[in-house]
């Protein structure tokens, strides 16, 4: 039997391509002014811009906002660890 793992939901809201709400946000990963880098249920996430800002960030229930002009985000997937991978 295969062990599946549990992917907890996550959504995003834009607004203007300036302020951003999130749920379901893991950890934060990395933050700068050019890059968001987060962990959802569905792997990576990682928001591209200028100004770019956490305004609030609840660990406990994941939910985020942040501000700053976005350019761009992109998804990675999620990583397995090697050992995982080599008795699987």
């Amino acid at each position: 039997m295969e062990k599946t793992v549990e992917k907890k939901p996550h959504s995003i809201t834009l607004d203007n391509r300036s302020r951003a709400h999130l749920t379901g946000i893991t950890k934060v990963v990395a933050s700068s002014e050019r890059a968001l880098t987060l962990e959802t249920g569905a792997g990576g996430l990682t928001f591209y811009g200028s100004g770019l800002k956490i305004n609030k960030f609840d660990a406990d229930s994941g939910a985020m906002t942040f501000e700053g002009a976005v350019d761009k985000l992109e998804y990675s997937g999620v990583k397995i660890p090697l050992l995982k991978k080599l008795f699987k």
